[in-house]
């Protein structure tokens, strides 16, 4: 009787499973191929640099208002929602089919803010949707697949969007993200997930909002890997600028750093399909040191001014952040109850990545006074400093743990 109901259920879990992962693929190539090429338009359209990077400001100015976006997913029937953003961003992406000159670059602009709103809404509710509908093993699988799909995009996508937008123009690109909203309301609305639970009663709204922060602090296991992580996604940032600095020393063209991102994106994507296995093996603690050790080593590689060392170190590098990553995102579905996963998600992201901007600005002006391969050693101290701290924060939580267990066995 048990198996005979199992069975049912992993069916379903392995169709919802295909499901996500279809309209997840589809719209990251919409998503990533129009991240692109709105800035390319609005230059041809302009012939102004500063116009055209005013689109990703657009896009990103929504972001400031994620905790904001957590409290709207943990309130609202989550796949009604998503169904009902995917479609409207569908119809908001389409209008840029009306931009046919300069005179219509305010559509561009208007349908960019309205394209990050829906980003920043359809995070945390895909986010908390997802962890109702999976169980842990095959979250942490999913997992590494959706980052791995995203890595992959991220290669793949804006060679579509360029060759779209060179060949056909940027209604093209528009009508092809406008297809993905669709397919991933399509494949939102055959998802069957559990029957969601009851919600606690609503508290004081600043209470309200800043309840996923509050959680986060609350959990030691999940506060330790989410502030690690935070720390090194902004020590990386610092090192964005140096990689161009990096490339002249070692006598290449700008144009070769693209060989050593290639190699960082394979590694990213073979991190992020074996991350599942890892974690399984190793937990999420080890998993988070695993990265840190690739972000130290990859560094220390990356400062020696010799090419192959650079190529591997490359692509140890690509293993840092997908681990890292995993392990803040596998722990904060693990640790956080229902009715706050929207909230606990859209902290992480606010945490994770609202530091990378001024983070990438310090490098920038570093870089102009110090060495790259100064700014590459201090990373990889960085990331040895973190690890042991982390290490630290684990074994006093495992030997509080033993402890506690010790005494209630009394």
């Amino acid at each position: 009787m048990g198996i005979a109901q199992e069975l049912p259920s992993s069916a379903m879990e392995r169709r919802n499973a295909r499901l996500y992962l279809t309209g997840l693929g589809l719209s990251m190539i919409g998503d990533t191929a129009l991240s692109l090429v709105a800035g390319m338009w609005v230059k041809s359209l302009t012939g102004s640099s500063a116009l055209a990077g005013l689109t990703q400001t657009c896009i990103y100015i929504p972001s400031l208002f994620g905790p904001l976006a957590g409290l709207v997913a943990d309130r609202v029937p989550r796949q009604r929602f998503l169904i009902i953003v995917n479609l409207c961003s569908a119809i908001a992406v389409a209008c840029l089919l009306f931009v046919q000159g300069r005179e219509h670059l305010w559509v561009v602009f208007a349908v960019m803010v309205a394209y990050g709103t829906s980003l920043v809404l359809i995070d945390p509710a895909e986010t908390a949707l997802f962890a109702h509908t999976f169980r842990p093993s095959t979250r942490r699988r999913i997992n590494g697949w959706r980052l791995g799909i995203q890595e992959s995009g991220r290669l793949v996508s804006p060679l579509v969007g360029a060759g779209l937008f060179s060949l056909l123009g940027g209604g093209a690109v528009a009508a092809l993200d406008a297809a993905t909203f669709v397919a991933a309301a399509t494949a939102t609305a055959l998802l069957k997930p559990p029957p969601e639970q009851p919600r606690p009663p609503r508290t004081r709204w600043s209470t309200e909002i800043l309840a996923g922060a509050a959680h986060i602090r609350a959990t030691a296991p999940l506060a330790r890997i989410l502030i690690v992580a935070a720390l090194i996604m902004a020590v990386s940032g610092v090192g964005v600028a140096a990689q161009y600095s990096m490339v002249a020393e070692l006598h290449q063209p700008p144009g070769y750093l693209g060989v050593f991102t290639a190699l960082l994106g394979a590694a990213s994507v073979l991190a992020s399909l074996v991350s599942p296995r890892v974690i399984a093996r190793v937990g999420l603690d080890t998993l988070t040191l695993l990265g840190l050790a690739a972000f130290a080593g990859g560094s220390i590689l990356r400062a020696l001014p010799w090419m192959p060392p650079v190529w591997f170190g490359s692509f140890v590098l690509g293993f840092a952040l997908p681990w890292v990553f995993l392990a803040a995102l596998n722990a904060g579905q693990q640790l956080t109850p229902p009715h706050l996963q929207g909230r606990v998600a859209a902290a992480t992201t606010l945490l994770m990545f609202g530091p990378q901007a001024p983070a990438q600005a310090l490098g920038s002006l570093l870089i102009a006074h110090v060495g790259y391969q100064s700014i590459y050693v201090a990373s990889a101290v960085a990331a040895v400093l973190l690890a042991l701290v982390l290490a630290h924060a684990a074994r006093r939580s495992s030997a509080s743990e033993y402890s506690r267990t010790t005494d209630s066995d009394r």
